[in-house]
């Protein structure tokens, strides 16, 4: 007798373990109240949950048309957004900072760091579940999936990948690295930048590793860009547009 144990869920969770304990951490500088500290990671949580699947829902699988049959048949949504999870947990944020009369930019600094932490864990589940996986290639470095469980595609088994999960999970460490202990430690930046670099850091980032991610480009997609392209250049933009604009830079 055993049980199966899948790496997402078990990585998803360690994922939002670290962002918490990172949140609250980064959030002690600003002397966060223990009640607004708990009613900003309630909220959040709501929002990375509730987002990322509803992006999915409109944005991939084909879009709600297709998605809606797969929910009411499976009782679930087929994947999830991390740029859904991301932003609706970011606006959730704002939109409590603003009730409570709170400066939002230090709390979007801790969020968008907590955030590159929690992708890097995160991406490490991926890689052995094999969603978020690469297209093909002859790199030595490849990696090949066999277990017919995975989340990749039957005609893809066997056959050589790009560890695109590895990729993002490496650069999302280093933009946290470099974020926090280059910038941050150090006083370099003003409330919100922090925010603003992880965002523009992590789109590039993920702006170039679509080019080797195989799977679903999205129903925005306009080739040759995917719906995550074009979300990271849309959000890398707003981020700056925000930080210029309160002027911060």
């Amino acid at each position: 007798m055993g049980f199966e144990v899948f790496a997402a869920p078990v990585f998803a969770g360690l994922a939002g373990l670290s962002a918490f304990l990172f949140f609250r951490y980064y959030t002690r500088r600003i002397k966060l109240s223990p009640e607004d500290l708990w009613s900003l990671v309630f909220l959040m949580a709501l929002g990375v949950v509730g987002g990322s699947f509803l992006f999915y829902a409109l944005l991939y699988g084909g879009g709600p048309a297709d998605t809606l049959p797969f929910l009411i048949r499976y009782k679930r949504i087929p994947g999830g957004s991390f740029w859904g999870g991301f932003w609706t947990a970011l606006a959730c944020a704002y939109m409590y900072c603003r009730a409570k009369k709170m400066d939002f930019r230090p709390v979007a600094d801790a969020i968008g760091l907590s955030a590159m932490l929690a992708l890097a864990v995160m991406r490490l589940g991926c890689l052995q579940h094999g969603c978020c996986h690469g297209t093909f290639t002859a790199l030595r470095w490849a990696v090949s999936y066999t277990d017919p469980r995975c989340a990749v595609e039957r005609a893809l088994l066997g056959r050589p990948l790009h560890p695109s999960q590895l990729y993002e999970s490496l650069g999302s460490l280093a933009i946290f690295c470099i974020v926090y202990f280059i910038f941050v430690r150090r006083g370099r930046l003003k409330p919100g930048g922090a925010f603003v670099l992880s965002v523009v850091f992590y789109s590039a980032l993920r702006f170039a590793v679509d080019l080797v991610r195989g799977g679903d480009p999205g129903v925005l997609a306009v080739y040759p860009l995917t719906t995550a392209q074009l979300i990271c250049i849309a959000g890398a933009a707003a981020s700056l547009f925000w930080y210029h604009r309160d002027g911060s830079l």
